[in-house]
């Protein structure tokens, strides 16, 4: 799915550093996740979407990799 990114030469130089290394062993994490299984779902405590995502994924029979991250009230 394409997002649209801001262009980095818009974004101020002192910014531009947090936003590089913001939560990067998640990302890391997710990264490493992708390229070791074929199905990843990347979710947060309380979202009910990740939730249905397994619940289809294993009601379907679709072996997945599970990865959840903080919830509404801490971590985000």
């Amino acid at each position: 799915m394409p997002r649209n990114l801001l262009d980095e030469a818009k974004i101020h130089p002192a910014i531009l550093e947090r936003i590089v290394n913001h939560r990067q062993a998640i990302v890391q994490a997710v990264q490493a996740a992708v390229a070791a299984h074929p199905v990843v779902v990347v979710g947060m405590g309380q979202n009910p979407f990740p939730a249905r995502a397994r619940k289809s994924l294993d009601a379907a029979g679709v072996a997945h990799h599970d990865l959840d991250y903080g919830n509404y009230f801490s971590q985000w």
